[in-house]
């Protein structure tokens, strides 16, 4: 009967954010359809133009019109994907400073690049196994025995997770994997 031993290993990584969705919104009420969207259009330029010379990418905008009584109410919000926080600040205080109240800063979005979250699974999957082996290795250390092969190894839980000490700074997350191994004992 072949003898095996059965360890866990966890490994977290924190990671910079790559990917912040900054998104702003214009609206502005006139007497005329015209006048409020020609009011609107004429800071949406400006903020298109900010945010292209950021870096911004994949930049799109969404508009609405609607009228009540007789007043015309034009709302546009323009997306932008920004590879940095310090981007998205740098902007949302330029526009405090240059623009009207009329001009809505929502609260960044941050993720990931695609990219970024599956180098970072093979890391910490990587780093996970590593654990797990050294885990094994003392463990036949202690009780006099040689570590064979690994008959099993399993991701039995990969997650990002919200760290407390960055609980208010989502510039950064934690990415955990926990592994399952089981390895064969020699005499």
């Amino acid at each position: 009967m072949e003898r095996t031993i059965s360890v866990t290993g966890s490994y977290g990584e924190v990671v910079p954010t790559d990917r912040i969705v900054f998104v702003i919104s214009c609206a502005s009420t006139k007497a005329t359809a015209e006048e409020a969207s020609g009011s609107v259009e004429k800071r949406q330029k400006y903020i298109t133009q900010c945010c292209l010379q950021e870096g911004g990418k994949d930049l799109k905008e969404n508009s609405l019109l609607t009228k009540t009584g007789d007043m015309f109410t034009f709302i546009k919000e323009t997306r932008v994907i920004l590879n940095s926080a310090e981007k998205g600040e740098l902007l949302r205080n330029r526009f405090v400073e240059k623009l009207d109240a009329s001009v809505k800063i929502h609260d960044f979005l941050f993720g990931f690049k695609e990219k970024t979250q599956a180098d970072t699974s093979k890391r910490a999957f990587t780093n996970a196994c590593r654990v797990a082996h050294d885990k094994a290795v003392h463990l036949c250390n202690t009780i006099d025995a040689k570590l064979g092969e690994c008959r099993r190894i399993e991701e039995t839980s990969s997650k990002w997770v919200e760290n407390s000490k960055m609980a208010n700074d989502f510039t950064e997350r934690e990415y955990r994997c926990t592994v399952s191994a089981e390895y064969e004992i020699l005499p």
